[in-house]
């Protein structure tokens, strides 16, 4: 018989854990609790252990990268302030390999087996909101945090907490008070419109690390400043518009010169399209403001039926003076008709040396050439220009005057008046459009016009064909 050895068998010692229990899920969409969470709001939680459920809306969060070398141990953590109608509390989220698309005003579900209060403690949890969980779902199989990308209809946890239609949000100041001094008041507020976004760029941080910054203006009904986001919180600013996307900022970060510049600190909250009576009026606001600033308004095709209007065998010619009539007196009615005018003043030569005969908008920001696509500066899109208003100046009849580019023009009506279309005029020679200027100015024009001031999409004279 053969001999048997006599060393010992190397056993490797467990670390007290079933396969089982190794087999921790993945922080997916697919999560599924294994434990029975009880569903509450933010002002009902208590510091202690307790299996919850929380949902909210993300208001603030700062990512702050750890990097460690030790096998499945945390990369880093963010710090996220979520809210909903009741308060606002804070999450310590750390993460080793995946990555959370956060951004600010988004809907989530977050779960958890405890809730801490701060106590005032550096780094644990902001005075603004003291109570906070910490969790970490790739190595803690009770925890798990969502964001719902595709099922939030922007319809919860809009309401901040405190307001009241029939009230004053307390708090609530203007840009100007704010730099006038209201930046002293302890958790002021700040209600403003997204007026443009500036380009993403870059700075270095104090451990020589890069990061981006975007830099957005905005404004209310008495000023206009600055709001700066650093970091991943940057990237929120894509999903805003101007002239609509409105935000409520608690607490913002300060600095005065002859703006406010804002910025986010550890307090601060930010409300994406709060659903209260303030937010509501600024947006109408603003909304006005874009009638009246847009360079170059579109044509509204589809308000005016223009054909059934060239084929109608009755055709009715207006006074300037009866248009502004039959607008004060029915401003939910539509009109369609003729207006017999003579043209005062042409700047097709002066635009044309300012290299400005085409105009259009982008990210809130005016954009003027002499050719008929051009890049945006903020956001690098290759935009379609259409002619400028302003070559046609101030245009009277017997009874009244429209100013420098008030009128709004089809494309056909452009090529009718100028006798070719945009791509023509923009390679014109300077003695055409010096020629095209003379034969124009003190011309007897009938223009075909619309008018409907209840609408939304205009509010001035539109100008559908031009018969000379």
């Amino acid at each position: 018989m053969p001999a048997s050895s006599s060393s010992p068998v190397k056993v490797t010692p467990g670390d007290g854990f079933t396969p089982e229990e190794l087999q921790v899920s993945p922080p997916t969409s697919t999560w599924v609790p294994t434990l029975d969470y009880e569903e509450s709001d933010i002002a009902s939680l208590e510091p202690g252990p307790r299996h919850l459920a929380l949902m909210g809306r993300v208001v603030n969060f700062y990512d702050m990268p750890k990097p460690s070398k030790r096998p499945k141990a945390a990369q880093g953590l963010v710090k996220i302030m979520v809210a909903d109608d009741t308060g606002t509390m804070f999450v310590r989220l750390w993460y080793a390999k995946t990555t959370y698309p956060l951004q600010l005003g988004q809907l989530v579900t977050l779960w958890t087996i405890h809730i801490s209060q701060g106590d005032g403690q550096v780094g644990l949890a902001p005075s603004a909101a003291p109570l906070f969980t910490s969790i970490f779902p790739e190595n803690e199989r009770n925890c798990h945090f969502m964001i719902h990308d595709r099922s939030d209809d922007r319809s919860m946890f809009k309401r901040p907490f405190g307001a009241r239609d029939s009230q004053v949000l307390p708090g609530l100041m203007t840009l100007k008070s704010f730099v006038d001094g209201g930046f002293d008041i302890d958790d002021c507020k700040l209600m403003v419109c997204v007026r443009s976004i500036g380009p993403r760029k870059k700075y270095t941080n104090k451990n020589g690390s890069i990061s981006d910054l975007i830099t957005a203006v905005v404004f209310d009904d008495s000023s206009e400043g600055h709001l700066t986001l650093y970091g991943s919180v940057s990237g929120s600013a894509s999903a805003w518009k101007p002239y609509a996307t409105v935000l409520l900022i608690t607490a913002p970060g300060w600095r005065i010169d002859k703006t406010a510049k804002l910025s986010l600190n550890a307090n601060t909250r930010v409300f994406i399209d709060p659903s209260i009576a303030e937010a509501r009026y600024l947006r109408a606001l603003a909304q006005r403001l874009t009638k009246k600033e847009h360079v170059n308004p579109p044509f509204p095709y589809d308000l005016f039926d223009t054909k059934e209007a060239e084929l109608s065998t009755v055709k009715v010619l207006y006074k300037l003076s009866e248009i502004d009539e039959f607008a004060r007196t029915n401003p939910r009615e539509k009109a369609v008709g003729y207006m017999s005018i003579i043209v005062t003043e042409l700047h097709i030569l002066t635009n044309y040396k300012r290299e400005m005969l085409m105009s259009n908008e982008c990210c809130g920001k005016p954009i003027f050439a002499s050719k008929v696509k051009a890049r945006c500066r903020q956001c690098d899109r290759e935009c379609t220009l259409r002619i400028n208003p302003r070559i046609l100046g101030d245009v009277i009849d017997e009874t009244g005057t429209i100013s420098t580019g008030k009128l709004i023009f089809s494309d056909t009506a452009w090529e009718q008046l100028l006798g070719r279309t945009a791509e023509q005029l923009v390679t014109a020679s300077l003695d055409v459009i010096k020629y095209l200027e003379q034969r124009l100015l003190f011309l007897r024009l009938t223009l075909g016009f619309g008018i409907y001031l209840g609408s939304e999409e205009i509010g001035r004279l539109v100008v559908w064909c031009v018969k000379i």
